[in-house]
């Protein structure tokens, strides 16, 4: 592969993701893209929380899949409670995940969407299964990439992503962070850096990240949240709660999330649903979707088209 090439389209498909727009959500004012307007809306949820300090996740992330869907499909790309511009929670007791889900299906109800194909990456991905799961009415089919919070066991992002040598919240730092989610670090371009070193100067998020990290809101309540929230989820997937089709991305080579994590998320939603499908794409890391996006784009495609209303 010629990198400066890739590297090149990925910016044009960066510049031709429109600017956002705002809906008030429950008064959240919330940030979201809205691209073509095709017969089935495929809405994308990514990942990580508020309140990191040395790296920002925001609805840009999927530029690069969300451009190129939108010829054929509406593609909506919120950003999520306290992440990228969509503001931080009203309150601290909502500076959970519980809260997260309840703003993504708060959102896909403001916006008047019909049933969507729900798209969720790590921990985006727990929290779409969750809305599939809690809200079914509101989802058509889900997609789960990467998701270790997700999935049964204990994930080794602490062990990968251990003791930056940058400074955090610095340019450098949030490279780092990246490259090494990845197998192939030169997909981690100029243009993704930007927009995360904007997000982490925007006063809202610092302001998240002095709740999650100064004020201990991470380790007192979004933890403990989280852990209970996710013995709860699988559970219900244990359960068959889980009652739509379901297609799972990995990516082989993922350090931060091993591909038998998926395998074993397959087992699970597969024993109750059988329209489950399984994809590994090997020479892929944790961002499988910006390393292969012509390859994730068309299973995307393929399965939106096989369940979609007229299927």
């Amino acid at each position: 592969m010629n990198l400066n090439a890739a590297a090149t389209d990925a910016a044009s498909q960066a510049n031709a993701f429109p600017p956002k727009s705002f809906i008030d959500v429950k008064g959240v004012r919330t940030a979201y893209h809205d691209l073509g307007n095709g017969p089935e809306t495929i809405v994308f949820i990514y990942g990580g929380n508020f309140g990191g300090a040395d790296a920002s996740s925001s609805a840009s992330v999927w530029s690069i899949n969300a451009v190129p869907l939108s010829e054929h499909f509406r593609v909506v790309v919120p950003d999520k409670l306290g992440q990228g511009y969509t503001d931080v929670p009203l309150r601290d007791e909502d500076y959970t995940m519980t809260a997260v889900v309840a703003h993504i299906a708060d959102f896909i109800r403001e916006m008047k969407l019909p049933p969507v194909h729900i798209v969720g990456h790590s921990r985006g991905g727990f929290a779409s299964a969750r809305v599939a799961m809690q809200f079914p009415e509101l989802v058509r089919s889900l997609t789960i990439v990467s998701s270790g919070t997700l999935s049964p066991g204990v994930g080794t992002n602490e062990v990968t992503l251990a003791n930056p040598p940058f400074q955090p919240g610095t340019r450098e730092c949030a490279r780092w962070v990246y490259e090494n989610y990845c197998y192939k670090p030169h997909v981690v371009t100029e243009d993704w850096i930007d927009v995360v070193m904007d997000v982490l100067s925007q006063e809202g998020y610092r302001r998240g990240v002095r709740k999650m990290v100064d004020e201990k809101l991470g380790t007192r309540l979004f933890l403990p949240d989280l852990a209970r929230y996710k013995r709860e989820t699988l559970a219900w997937i244990n359960e068959g709660r889980l009652q739509r089709p379901t297609q799972i991305v990995w990516g082989f080579n993922d350090r931060t999330v091993v591909a038998e994590r998926g395998v074993e998320m397959f087992n699970m939603v597969s024993a109750h649903e059988r329209r489950t499908s399984l994809n590994i794409i090997n020479e892929a890391g944790h961002f499988v979707y910006r390393e292969h996006p012509e390859r994730f784009n068309a299973l995307l495609a393929n399965f939106v088209n096989l369940y979609s209303a007229r299927g």
